[in-house]
């Protein structure tokens, strides 16, 4: 029932063998580090003496295994005194328990323990200094949680600036491929975006929409430059780049008077529209007032978007972004 191995100068015990009896266990003055594992397997003990080891704390599995002893028995005698005990953060779960355990203690569990301050280690009482501890540990725990939130908080706004000013380029990628999706639901295909159709006095803001359409906006745009075949007729390759395009630009000038073409094109237009391949009629007019839009035009204008272009830089960045959210 009692095994005294005191005075032994152990540092370690991997075993005691099968002590079923075994209640009280002597040992003091010995180089224990820690409570061995096989003491906390006993069924039947009730005393343990680990003063004057090497211990710094003991861990939370062996606390619960002692105060589930005491809770079985109704009693637990554990002798601490001449320790090397440590008081600091990492212990503190330990210092907590010697304040608030019902297990008997040697010394009424009024130990001293190692603090290391300003590069000293003094000894002070566990009971006297505990709280001070904790505040320490608590102001750690609140500066850590300080800077996550402040972690956080920054991180959420550098992504909510990011969002904001890549907004469009996030909401164009996500409908262009819905898009596609969707035509290719539907069975539709288009070589083209955009197909232009403007008159000479507009070849310069035609250079600058297609920078802005291709460049920037990653868009394709169908222009005669560049778009119609050599060779083919002239009436068949508007009606079919027409047709290949979703959606159709008429730039509006005083020289659309002259343009032979643009009639073909708006009735080509209103086809399409009709036949549902053309999603969008968008009309810019530049230099121009509305009264003077050649009649012909009235034959789609209940489908136009109309963008009147403006004069003033401010204006024009605001023309650009309607442009833009139309043809998305």
């Amino acid at each position: 029932m009692t095994l005294d191995i005191s005075h032994n100068y152990i540092w370690k015990l991997k075993t005691l063998g099968q002590l079923q009896n075994l209640k009280h266990i002597n040992l003091s003055h010995n180089l224990l580090d820690k409570v061995p594992n096989a003491v906390t397997k006993l069924e039947n003990i009730e005393e343990l003496d680990l003063s004057y080891n090497q211990l710094t704390t003991v861990g939370k599995h062996t606390l619960d295994g002692i105060d589930t002893q005491h809770k079985k028995l109704g009693t637990f005698k554990l002798y601490l005194s001449n320790n090397r005990l440590i008081c600091s953060c990492d212990t503190r779960t330990f210092l907590r328990w010697i304040l608030t355990t019902k297990v008997k203690l040697d010394n009424n569990g009024n130990y001293s323990c190692l603090v290391a301050s300003s590069n000293n280690i003094n000894y002070t009482r566990v009971a006297e200094n505990f709280h001070h501890f904790i505040v320490d540990c608590d102001s750690t725990v609140w500066v850590r949680l300080g800077i996550s939130l402040l972690v956080s908080v920054l991180s959420s706004l550098i992504c909510i600036t990011l969002l904001y000013n890549f907004r469009w380029r996030i909401i164009f990628f996500f409908f262009r491929n819905f898009r596609r999706f969707a035509e290719k639901g539907l069975e539709l295909t288009f070589d083209y975006d955009v197909y232009v159709s403007y008159s000479d006095d507009c070849v310069c803001f035609v250079t600058e929409l297609q920078d802005k359409i291709e460049n920037e906006w990653g868009f394709k745009i169908c222009i005669e430059v560049r778009g119609f075949i050599v060779g083919e007729s002239i009436a068949t390759e508007r009606a079919t780049s027409i047709n290949r395009c979703r959606h159709i630009i008429f730039i509006v000038s005083p020289s659309i008077v002259e343009n032979e073409w643009s009639r073909f094109e708006i009735e080509r237009a209103k086809y399409e529209k009709f036949s549902k391949n053309l999603q969008k009629i968008v009309v810019i007019t530049r230099d121009i007032a509305l009264d003077n839009i050649p009649v012909k035009f009235s034959f789609i204008w209940k489908d136009v978007l109309l963008i009147q272009w403006p004069v003033e830089e401010y204006e024009v960045q605001m023309a650009w972004q309607k442009l833009r959210l139309w043809f998305f």
